[in-house]
């Protein structure tokens, strides 16, 4: 697990606690917590008073440069006035907001992998490519059945240019990328596991079939992405406003 997935333990348990809500219902929960948590956590970790300071002072230079009339050369005093107020806002509200973006990262990480794909139904093949290409790998999903004491199983089986089976990679999640562990793992890790350093591929891509959080629209628009933010953004901009953030 990479340092971006612990928080998903808890994601998980609070989730399962939601069942009795559709997943849409669920997914907008989750958004409403997410721009809570991130608002609650600017707020405090922002010097509010130096902030609204600053934005009167870069509103100030701005009608200032907005009402001079001479010539171009002579505004340089007022230009630079007004970058060095914009520049400073940035600089009080830039740790604010990078402090309140690690739990919406967590949470997008956990929220991928919970919200994005779904197994197919057993009698849906699905396309698995492995790159390269040249290494005359074949890749295909399997399915061990449901048995009296084992749920059902998939697994993401690598062949060998001769048939055999090279590699065996447990699927607990819908994951529709497994490729050899990189830097970037240690942040945000994959579930499904990492293919072996010695693989002759690099990059194994299943064509998963996403989960549909709306009914209608186009494809784009049915995803949890577009339904999470949209209610994210809303609710961020209305605790903006009720709490009086800067």
């Amino acid at each position: 697990m990479g340092a971006l997935d612990w928080p998903g333990l808890a994601f998980g348990w609070l989730d399962q606690m939601m069942q009795a809500l559709p997943a849409p219902g669920r997914l907008a929960l989750w958004a409403m917590i997410a721009a809570a948590l991130s608002m609650a956590i600017y707020r405090f970790a922002s010097p509010q008073a130096r902030i609204v300071r600053a934005q009167s002072d870069a509103l100030a230079a701005r009608r200032a440069l907005d009402g001079y009339d001479g010539e171009f050369a002579e505004a340089w005093p007022l230009i630079r006035n007004l970058l060095k107020t914009a520049l400073r806002r940035i600089g009080l509200v830039l740790p604010g907001v990078l402090l309140a973006m690690l739990p919406i990262l967590a949470l997008l990480a956990w929220l991928s992998t919970s919200y994005g794909y779904r197994f197919p139904d057993n009698d849906t093949a699905v396309d698995v490519a492995a790159s390269p290409a040249a290494a005359g790998v074949a890749a295909e999903l399997s399915v061990v059945p449901h048995q009296a004491m084992r749920p059902e199983q998939h697994r993401l089986l690598l062949r060998d240019p001769s048939g055999a089976v090279a590699t065996s990679i447990p699927l607990p999640k819908p994951v529709p990328v497994v490729e050899k562990r990189r830097w970037w793992h240690a942040l945000v890790g994959n579930p499904a596991g990492y293919l072996p350093a010695d693989s002759a591929v690099d990059r194994v891509e299943i064509a998963l079939p996403a989960q549909e959080m709306l009914r209608m629209g186009p494809a784009w628009l049915r995803g949890w992405e577009p339904l999470f933010f949209a209610v994210m953004l809303s609710a961020s901009l209305a605790i903006k406003r009720v709490w009086r953030i800067a």
